[in-house]
């Protein structure tokens, strides 16, 4: 990437200067007509004094996304309150707890003062600012309702973190059961029951079965543990790989998706999180095709975005959106005749909106379910695993008594 340096016509005589970041002098003329600038003069930039400081984020100084929606309401509450911008991302470099968030508002401080716009400095930090929230405050700047754009984005990552914390919550303490089950059975296998092999193999008489079993398991173990851990480390990478085209990854989503009770819970939870943003964009007066684009690149689940990418293609090929959902089985029906009669009223976002909390409270509902049947389920497993440990142990020694 280069940093070009671009005069252009922003009013029929207003003339402005900034800077552009882009592959090469093509795609840096397109990026500034996409802000709805006519460049009069692109060329690479000489000086570069003036590029974004590396943010190094660390364990303790990385930008949460909580840390990022605090930032967003307290300057949307600042812009509320009639305070300039300037004077709200002044005031915000001085409060800002976060360190590394802190450094990166500094800078933007100055972006503005040397007359770039808000997103035009949040452009410079991609792994801080995600593309859909320097959109959405680009398109808040061109249409004069900054104000607006910013509360919807607080009242959005708000809801979306509140959905991720009712999900973490829910899962926290099968996840907490199913962690000290592991680590109990392995210091079993791997000390407890080494020391009682001895013991065993002294008594010179012929072990149950329960106990062989469990004494290969334990030798496997700790022969072959680095190889288990390799094998769980590669698994792991190939499900995080998170490209569209990849096979694998669309495969293993396929998969999830089919699993029954979690599948349906996945894809209700998807259908929620994609009908709430694309409504906020919609609310932002986004044309559908670009918000679209927007949020494709976004989605983890393979499987809905090679569906999300068919419905872009019917729209791009002049279909309605409604319409080029209707050729997909992905999208419910309840889902589509409520776009239709939206984009017959004019109100396409209040049918998103209505979609989005329609399937948050089935993922709420589904949640609650699973979760009051998952604990007594892991709990059961996790106590026939170590019963059965326990029992292996101690036929043994009730042998000998018995004999």
């Amino acid at each position: 990437m280069a940093i070009f340096a671009y005069k252009a016509k922003k009013g029929p005589q207003e003339i402005i200067e900034g800077t552009v970041e882009a592959e090469n002098r093509d795609r840096a003329i397109l990026k500034i007509e996409k802000m709805g600038y006519v460049a009069v003069h692109v060329d690479l930039s000489k000086d570069d004094s003036k590029q974004a400081p590396i943010a190094r984020f660390g364990l303790f100084n990385r930008v949460r996304p909580k840390d990022l929606t605090v930032f967003t309401y307290q300057l949307a509450t600042l812009v509320k309150s009639k305070v300039t911008l300037f004077e709200a991302i002044n005031i915000l470099s001085t409060q800002t707890e976060n360190v590394s968030l802190r450094n990166i508002i500094v800078y933007m401080l100055g972006e503005l003062k040397d007359g770039k716009t808000l997103s035009e400095s949040m452009r410079k930090y991609p792994k801080v600012f995600p593309p859909l929230y320097i959109n959405m405050v680009h398109s808040g700047e061109l249409g004069g309702v900054l104000e607006e754009t910013l509360n919807r984005l607080a009242k959005f990552r708000e809801e979306d973190e509140e959905t991720k914390a009712k999900i973490s919550s829910a899962l926290a303490y099968p996840i907490f059961i199913i962690v000290v089950g592991i680590i109990t059975v392995f210091l079993l296998i791997t000390f407890a029951i080494p020391r009682l092999v001895t013991l065993f193999t002294d008594m010179g008489q012929t072990l149950p079965l329960p106990t062989r079993i469990l004494i290969s398991i334990s030798k496997g173990v700790r022969n072959y543990w680095w190889g288990m851990l390799i094998v769980g480390i590669f698994s792991t990478l190939i499900l995080k790989r998170k490209q569209a085209a990849n096979k694998e990854k669309i495969f293993f989503d396929r998969l999830k998706l089919k699993l029954p009770i979690v599948g349906s819970f996945m894809k209700k939870a998807m259908l929620a999180s994609f009908a709430r943003t694309f409504g906020t964009l919609i609310a932002n007066s986004i044309p559908v095709f670009q918000a679209m684009e927007m949020i494709i690149p976004t989605l983890n689940n393979g499987v809905f975005k090679k569906e999300l990418e068919r419905v872009y293609e019917g729209i791009v090929g002049g279909l309605p959106f409604a319409k080029s959902m209707e050729k997909s089985k992905w999208f419910p029906p309840f889902m589509i005749n409520m776009i239709v009669v939206a984009e017959k009223g004019g109100n396409l976002y209040e049918a998103l909106m209505e979609v989005a909390n329609f399937y948050e409270r089935e993922v709420n509902k589904m949640m609650k379910t699973m979760t009051s049947l998952l604990e007594p389920i892991i709990i059961s497993v996790m106590g026939l695993i170590i019963g059965f440990i326990v029992m292996a142990m101690l036929l043994p020694i009730f042998q000998v008594n018995l004999g």
